[in-house]
């Protein structure tokens, strides 16, 4: 009696054991996996950005340039139609043009010069829906997920940093940086296989990415009384938020 209280619970563990690696081994069989890289073109939002060092310093606006850069992406589809993704997309370096100054209800227009750049690289988590059954040869897809956008190597251009020594408004060279983003990210996208029986495949998708920052500027007002004071301004919400185009090959196991 002790023999089958032991080996009957040995027997379906075992059992559920196979069954399992069964199952691992059909998901795999089936493609259940899906590796993509390729080229992305990020293209900011920078419609509504401005800074504004302090009340009644100047206001300003200003031209994002787009950049392409490269991506890497994994997909595991556990059930029909379901799926979840991880993409890592590449730095960025982007220009920032100075387009308009404000003071009052004066504004210059049409200034067109490069006020300073920054660097921005992207992490997105998907979950996709595949409408489309598994041996299509394209499979359209949608996700929606999480972003975390990470800025780096902001500063301001040498042109600008001494048009505002020489015009009397910061004592110094002034700093800027962005501070990263969470929000949320959404993608359509279609992989097409190269055949029914074939691995490889190629991919297109666009994403949107909402990412807004906060802008901190650290300068020394030259108005001021006591212009050896690091005075901090912050420009919060400046909308970043890029459309993404990708483009790319990839396997599936």
């Amino acid at each position: 009696m002790k023999k089958t209280r032991v080996l009957t619970p040995l027997a379906i563990a075992v059992a559920a054991l196979m069954s399992a690696q069964y199952a691992a081994a059909d998901m795999w069989s089936d493609g259940d996996f899906v590796v993509r890289v390729g080229a992305s073109w990020v293209d900011p939002d920078d419609n509504d950005d401005n800074l504004r060092l302090n009340d009644g310093w100047f206001k300003e606006g200003y031209d994002i340039d787009s950049d392409t850069t490269w991506n890497i992406s994994g997909a595991w589809l556990p059930v029909e139609h379901w799926g979840v993704e991880l993409m890592y997309i590449g730095s960025t370096n982007h220009d920032m043009d100075l387009k308009s100054i404000s003071r009052g209800n004066v504004t210059i227009d049409d200034i067109g010069y490069k006020v300073g750049s920054f660097d921005a690289s992207y992490s997105n988590a998907y979950l996709n829906w595949y409408p489309l059954s598994r041996d299509c040869l394209g499979q359209p897809y949608v996700g929606i997920g999480v972003n975390y956008t990470d800025f780096s190597d902001e500063g301001f251009s040498r042109r600008y940093n001494d048009d505002l020594i020489n015009g009397g408004v910061i004592a110094t060279d002034a700093d800027v940086g962005f501070q990263h983003s969470w929000g949320f990210t959404g993608q359509l996208g279609v992989d097409f296989r190269f055949g029914r029986d074939s691995a490889f495949l190629v991919n297109a998708a666009v994403l949107y990415i909402d990412a807004d920052t906060d802008i901190n500027v650290y300068y020394k007002d030259a108005q001021s009384s006591d212009p050896s004071i690091t005075r901090r301004a912050t420009a919060t919400d400046v909308d970043y938020s890029p459309w993404v185009f990708n483009l790319g090959v990839g396997y599936s196991f």
